[in-house]
């Protein structure tokens, strides 16, 4: 996903607050995120409230949009999904306000089309846009398609791969402190198979854990938020915003209880609603703005995985978490 840089910032959070018919227009949660992200995000000492409502015109008339209205649907759809439910009047009228200044995004469909209560129809259509299936799609065509079939083989409990089981479980044999030890503690503590034994996840699922040990999110409902909020700002393209998307399905607004046919055992909703949820979600956006590499597709984890994780952070730019806010409970 893309967040507006400084100096766009101010005219494409106007066009949010306009695209919702003013700040009225906003519900109590989508008005906290929204006001988190222009205070975390761009230090905006006034949060929202400092932001003036613009029409499509008034938008338009700022000059070119030069991709800002990518920036600006991106975070349209970031409140959409937040929202539960999300009224048809409001996904409609935020639909026209996308299409007037020219972002015809189909996540912005996909909101629509969940407000009505498609859900069915929505997921397949995330799936089929996700950064996931896309990167099956590539590594099947790099000579990993049997591998790719164990993997998932394994992920339904048909039957383990020994190969791919004995490559995850050689983290463990990684010196104290590095990354790699730190994703097989991550397994271990959680009581999680690796990939490749009976029901371990996906393997090309299983790259997100790598994010989850770097970023320092745990594996609990606002931990997939904020790591999906991370990798989505990071990406450099739309689809960790399907990533982040489907997990707003998960732990949000409640459209997906079910990924692969396996149901999610922690799903829940509204967990943006839970203290300091919201303002380390935007932190979160924050850090992925400000990472400079794609940390889920643009990473050999196994490479690093040997590495101090404090010295792989610092290669990679990860910003660090923001000791002002609290922890997640």
């Amino acid at each position: 996903m893309l967040l507006p840089e400084p100096d766009d910032a101010r005219r494409a959070l106007g066009a949010v607050v306009g695209a919702f018919g003013g700040r009225d227009g906003l519900d109590p949660l989508q008005a906290e995120i929204l006001a988190d992200v222009a205070t975390q995000v761009y230090g905006f000492a006034g949060g929202i409230d400092s932001v003036e409502a613009l029409t499509a015109d008034e938008f338009l008339a700022g000059g070119p949009p030069a991709g800002l209205e990518r920036h600006v649907g991106h975070l349209l759809v970031l409140l959409e999904l937040a929202a539960h439910p999300l009224p048809v009047t409001t996904a409609q009228g935020i639909e026209r306000y996308a299409h007037a200044i020219g972002y015809h995004g189909t996540l912005m469909h996909d909101a629509r089309e969940l407000a009505l209560e498609h859900t069915a129809l929505v997921y397949s259509d995330l799936q089929r846009h996700s950064w996931y299936a896309e990167e099956t799609v590539r590594e099947s065509r790099h000579g990993k398609l049997a591998e790719l079939i164990d993997s998932k083989l394994a992920y339904v409990g048909i039957a383990s791969d020994r190969k791919i089981a004995t490559r995850w479980r050689a983290l463990r044999d990684m010196p104290e402190g590095s990354w790699g030890r730190g994703v097989a503690d991550f397994y271990d503590r959680h009581g999680f198979p690796f990939p490749g034994e009976r029901h371990g996840i996906y393997e090309i699922g299983a790259k997100h854990d790598f994010v989850h040990v770097l970023a320092d999110y745990d594996a609990t409902p606002e931990g997939e938020l904020d790591v999906f909020a991370f990798i989505a700002a990071c990406m450099p393209d739309e689809k960790g915003l399907v990533l982040l998307a489907v997990t707003l399905g998960i732990f949000q607004n409640g459209s997906i209880h079910r990924v692969m046919g396996k149901r999610v055992k922690i799903a829940r909703t509204d967990t943006l609603s839970d203290p300091g949820a919201a303002a380390r979600w935007a932190e979160a956006l924050r850090r992925g703005h400000e990472c400079p590499v794609d940390v889920l597709g643009g990473v050999d984890h196994f490479a690093l995985a040997p590495l101090p994780l404090d010295e792989v952070r610092r290669r990679l730019g990860v910003p660090a978490l923001r000791a002002s806010l609290p922890p997640a409970t």
